[in-house]
């Protein structure tokens, strides 16, 4: 994968994405006592929605990779040591204050999307859910982002942008807001550690941890204090909203710098001397252009649809 053609996926991916919603509005519409998309069939098409424009432009291209083996060399999926995996493990607890703390400054302007998906969440088995949305997605979302789309823009020599970039186009593709606040600084921090680890597998861990944990929680709440959630749901906010936010922060300015301390190691261990200040060096490199036509397409078309949903709920 190249520059280029990440942009073209990435255009697809949006295309494919509105083609989608305004086919399933359009069903609802024509058919209003028809059976609604439930939240397993949802999932599975957003991940296909991600992955299906990527296994084209691989398929077409498939002369260009004869030489290359897809799973390990393009998409990244290489074997890592076992401390480096266990050092990812502390590295994802100490980056959840961050994205907490993003979750929480989002929802001042709009809803917690998976709060007010609980209900539909709950209403699946705790094993299909947990399959679906600690593994299955989890898995997708890495083949693309943190696979092909990091390992393509890496190619330019620009290690910096190739990280800011792919977590951008992480972010948009969530279509929303509150998702797309914490999802930016996590696919940023994911690709930071993909390229310390050397693989895909290290994100793969952080984001399998990110979303079992979500579903667990979920589920135990739900079976020990159910009338709990309903009450976070009507009350939270206000003060309590702005009070968990300055705690947040605290905590984040310090978990996060003991995250970098930790991906420093995790690079080290994996034989990668001065991790950071290679990176930033980077900056400099010129050695080939991260945006294409198509890109600026595409995260324009995301951009205008996460302002429309945005302004939508703001003003409801």
């Amino acid at each position: 994968m190249n520059s280029r053609r990440i942009g073209v996926t990435f255009l697809l991916q949006m295309l494919c994405s509105f083609l989608l919603i305004f086919g399933i509005t359009v069903y609802y519409m024509s058919n209003p006592a028809g059976r609604n998309l439930g939240i397993v069939e949802n999932l599975i098409v957003s991940q296909s929605v991600n992955v299906l424009p990527l296994a084209f432009m691989l398929l077409i291209g498939r002369r260009k990779f004869r030489d290359e083996k897809v799973f390990r060399d393009i998409l990244g999926f290489r074997r890592i040591k076992i401390s480096t995996a266990l050092m990812t493990v502390l590295y994802t607890f100490l980056l959840m204050p961050l994205t907490t703390l993003a979750n929480a400054i989002s929802m001042i302007f709009v809803d917690n999307t998976v709060a007010n998906l609980s209900g539909d969440i709950l209403n699946v088995p705790f094993v299909v859910m947990f399959t679906i949305m600690a593994v299955f997605g989890p898995f997708c979302e890495e083949v693309v982002f943190r696979g092909a789309f990091f390992r393509g823009f890496r190619k330019t020599g620009n290690i910096f942008g190739a990280i800011v970039i792919s977590g951008i186009l992480f972010a948009l593709m969530h279509m929303n807001l509150n998702q797309a606040a914490y999802a930016l600084l996590l696919g940023t921090m994911m690709a930071l550690l993909a390229e310390a680890a050397g693989s895909t597998w290290a994100p793969f861990i952080v984001h399998f941890i990110f979303n079992g944990q979500s579903v667990c929680l979920l589920f135990l709440e739900d079976k020990l204090v159910p009338e709990l959630m309903e009450e976070e749901l009507e009350s939270f906010g206000g003060s309590e909203l702005m009070f968990a936010i300055a705690v947040y922060l605290l905590l984040a300015v310090v978990c996060t710098s003991i995250a970098f301390c930790v991906v420093t190691w995790i690079a080290s261990n994996e034989g990668k001397q001065n991790f950071l200040r290679t990176i930033w060096a980077s900056r400099k490199n010129r050695g080939g252009r991260l945006w294409s036509v198509c890109l600026a397409i595409g995260v324009a078309l995301a951009l205008v649809y996460i302002g429309i949903e945005t302004a939508a709920q703001i003003l409801m």
